[in-house]
């Protein structure tokens, strides 16, 4: 389950009309909480969920507030606060410390769906997703992208989900695309070799394509990408690329890296005849963080790690309770 609400809403809209939904979005966190204010998930009569909005201990009440809802067919706040014991969180045994408020909405026909299915389309073109949402109770009621600040209510962004362009299809860029793939990110391969970057290897990929660097650089999918990393391992695929993405970069890319040790690096950027001052940003080289691991999956962990880090402008830090945090 990917939990994205991308693709929360891809696996909701098959089935909106099947029963009754209710869409939870978190309005507001005191002290520590296991997701923050904008975290959404959708819940029916049947029992189903989709996404979370905690680690697995506030669904089960939540449920039992979802049926208010449907009840009286009217939007309704719940709050949980897990710093009191008398709280119904402190009952079901939560201990992150903080406090949680929700905000649940009945999803119908007759409030357009929150206008659920415009977001997904929305988001299926890869641009973000303003949400605003009336709070308090009454009847339930959103407007996506509001052409007029409100005062009242809860307003939150919604960004489409990361897109990765892999270059370069071997066997070492399965367990990245699988790794990928399975936090939520749209993932792309390209490899402009036979018997590479396979359709039934790459099966979880959102596509796949044999075109050389310049003709890629031309598609969709690569201008969407948030991060490429380059790993033909071989010079001259891998010159191409980083030549056809000094000239043509994506407008959103927050992250490049090139597999392999920096002498190698040095090799493919005197090949493509690029400096790494016409580059669009940072060459990570060698690709990753090092976390100590030399398999396949290991360096696809070090790789989604340091790429996800700089997509999301997270300095790579380490946090313990015997030192200070510092940054690498």
């Amino acid at each position: 389950m990917k939990h994205h609400f991308f693709h929360i809403l891809e696996n909701w809209y098959a089935h909106k009309d099947e029963g009754q939904w209710l869409l939870a979005t978190i309005i507001n966190t005191r002290g520590s909480a296991y997701r923050k204010a904008g975290a959404m998930m959708l819940f029916n009569d049947q029992g189903g969920q989709l996404g979370v909005v905690s680690g697995g201990c506030l669904e089960s009440d939540l449920f039992h507030q979802a049926r208010k809802c449907w009840m009286t067919g009217e939007a309704r706040t719940v709050t949980y606060d897990m710093r009191e014991e008398g709280d119904v969180a402190w009952r079901l045994g939560i201990g992150c410390g903080g406090e949680v408020t929700l905000l649940l909405q009945p999803v119908t026909a007759e409030n357009h769906y929150l206008y659920l299915p415009q977001m997904l389309t929305q988001l299926k073109q890869h641009e973000p997703v303003t949400i605003y949402h009336q709070t308090g109770r009454g009847n339930a009621r959103c407007e996506i992208n509001p052409s007029v600040e409100h005062s009242d209510g809860f307003c939150h962004t919604i960004s489409p989900p990361n897109t990765l362009m892999i270059m370069g299809g071997g066997v070492d860029a399965l367990p990245l695309a699988d790794m990928a793939t399975r936090i939520g990110w749209r993932v792309f391969v390209n490899d402009e070799r036979a018997r590479y970057a396979r359709p039934h290897d790459f099966a979880q990929a959102s596509g796949c394509t044999e075109l050389d660097a310049e003709a890629l650089s031309n598609t969709v999918p690569y201008q969407q990408a948030d991060a490429i990393i380059v790993m033909h391992h071989q010079v001259s695929l891998d010159a191409q690329a980083i030549r056809a993405i000094s000239l043509q970069a994506p407008p959103r890319l927050k992250y490049l890296a090139l597999l392999g040790p920096q002498h190698r690096t040095q090799r493919v950027l005197s090949e493509a005849n690029v400096a790494v001052s016409e580059l669009p940003l940072a060459l990570q080289s060698p690709a990753g963080f090092d976390i100590g691991g030399d398999l396949p999956e290991s360096i696809a962990l070090s790789m989604l790690s340091q790429a996800h880090a700089a997509v999301h402008n997270k300095p790579y830090q380490i946090n313990s309770l015997a030192c200070q945090s510092f940054s690498a």
